[in-house]
Parts: C-alpha cells; structure tokens; sequence
C-alpha cells in the first residue's frame, strides 16, 4: 500500500496494529509506503516513510514480540520514562504502552506471537516450567546482531515473499521455528540461563513432553488418559498418535512401564529386613496383580522382583 493521505494511512495501521492511535501531517509532501507479510504467529512489516514527513503510532499492550530495525531517518520510542532511538542495531520493541514516531524512515519490523514463542523456547530446552524473559533490547553482540539481520532478510525475501514457497504448511512452520531460533540466540534472557538438551537426547515437541512431565510428576496418583491428554492440551485420540509417532507406545504402556521403574527403583532401596515386601512396594505403584507384576518385572530386568529386593 501507498498512500499521501494521512487518514488512509491511520485507518490502514488501525486495521494492522492492535488498537492502534495513529498521527501523521495532513498535507506538506506526506507519502507512506507498506508491506507486511503474516503466516500465523510470524509477521514482518515494512513501513517507509517520505523524507520530510513523520508518522506517530500510539500502541497499547501488544501481544506479540516485535523487533525494529531501520536502514534510513529515525525510529524513537517512547515508553513511560524510557526513550530510545532505533538504528541499523536491531531492537526489542517494549512489552507494555509505547508511542513510536517515524521521522522519513524505512523501517523493518518483525512479531512473534509471545505466548507461541514461550512454548517453542520451553520446547527447545525441554523444561515445562521455563518461563522466557529478555534482559536487554539490542543483541548480546555483532555476529548476533548480524545473525539476526540475515535471518529477517532471507524470511522476508526468499520465504514470505514468495507466494510459491508459501503454499506449503512445512515452510510456514520451518519459517516460524526458523525466526523464533534466531530471537532466543540473539538477545539475552533466560534461555540462555540452560543448556539444551545434549547430542544424544531426544527432543520431544511440546505437548508430549507436557504429557511426559506430567505422568512423571503425578506417578503415585490416579491416571487415565483424559487426565493426561488435558495436560499436554490434545484431544486423547491426538495424544496417542503424537506418542506413537515420536515415543513408539501408547500413553497408557509408557505410565505402566514408567511405574514398573519407581517400583524397580523401590526394590533396589528397599531393605527386607525391616517388612518391606514385593506385594506392598507393587500395590504402592498401582500394581494389584501380582503375577502379571512378576511376569512384567522379569520380562524388562531378566529376574525376578523379590531377588531384586533380597539381592
């Protein structure tokens, strides 16, 4: 879109920005050129405006992160008490209110819907209780910075701009995953307080490694598969194909073979002379039948519960 008409373009951005409040002059060579490209949670907008002219956009509380960069003029946003300018130096845009006031500036923008990235970076690092936080708003340093960049070019050029590529789900999804990696590397926060899962360890998507915490946390209790489909936020059905698919078993054998260990790890520690017994450590798992118990415990040990308690 390009419009010399100041209401067009505040009636354009109204429409794009959430909640938007809009101002820009209404004559004296005015001109505001945009573009902006959306697949899901990913945006990236382009805004250009003339060089003797200035556009101030009001935003309330946005629920994305957005990241601005311009390559002409100036970008100055202001935040409660905060006031920054934006550069060639990528920045996070702030989480709260903010007025932003281009003054005949080419600007590249980037979102990331905040609740998806906070599941992708949970993901990643394969903790449920990892909650993402930036401490600063420029990258943690040049080949960072430059990392960025790169990334927001190549998606804004060769992926999202491309109406063939575009058709395809597995290129929006690579594009998204794609951009969210390069925020989580590039600026400091909290994802860089863990190490990821090493070479060797199995990166599970995100609802079954919710599934799997939570048959691990609540082991000892009553379980069914409604229960744990809840918790990692799929249907029981979607569950099942997303265990089978990526773990090889049902929900249902991996809380049974789960439980088989807390009780192998039971009887390692256990010591007989004190009354312990294979029955009561069995019962304490959830195992009522007893020779199914043995039968299932020799199959995965090679022998049997009560030489594991005596041994």
């Amino acid at each position: 879109m390009t419009t010399s008409d100041a209401g067009a373009a505040a009636e354009a951005l109204g429409g794009l920005v959430r909640r938007a409040q809009v101002q820009a002059p209404e004559a004296g060579g005015f001109e505001l050129t945009m573009n902006w490209t959306m697949a899901g949670p990913l945006s990236i907008f382009q805004a250009r405006v003339s060089a003797s002219s200035y556009l101030r956009i009001g935003i309330d509380p946005p629920e994305n992160l957005g990241l601005a960069q311009v390559t002409r003029g100036r970008l100055v946003v202001e935040s409660g008490r905060h006031r920054f300018q934006v550069t060639t130096l990528p920045r996070l845009l702030p989480e709260g209110r903010f007025v932003s006031t281009m003054e005949g500036a080419d600007l590249t923008m980037l979102t990331l819907e905040a609740a998806w990235t906070q599941d992708f970076a949970a993901e990643l690092l394969q903790r449920e209780d990892f909650r993402l936080r930036f401490r600063e708003i420029t990258p943690r340093n040049e080949d960072a910075a430059r990392y960025w960049t790169d990334t927001v070019n190549h998606l804004r050029q060769d992926v999202l701009g491309s109406d063939e590529a575009m058709r395809f789900p597995l290129i929006r999804d690579e594009a998204l995953r794609r951009a969210a990696t390069a925020l989580l590397w590039s600026f400091p926060g909290t994802f860089h307080d863990y190490d990821p899962p090493g070479e060797g360890d199995t990166v599970l998507p995100g609802p079954v490694h919710r599934a799997v915490v939570f048959i691990d946390e609540h082991l000892a209790q009553p379980l069914g598969l409604a229960e744990i489909a809840a918790a990692a936020r799929l249907s029981p059905s979607q569950l099942v194909i997303a265990f089978r698919q990526h773990l090889g078993t049902t929900p249902g054998a991996y809380l049974r073979v789960t439980r088989l260990d807390a009780a192998h790890q039971d009887l390692l520690a256990a010591d007989p002379t004190q009354g312990v017994t294979v029955a009561a450590i069995a019962h304490r798992w959830g195992f009522t039948d007893l020779p199914r118990f043995t039968t299932e415990y020799r199959h995965h040990y090679g022998c049997s519960p009560t030489s594991t308690l005596t041994s």
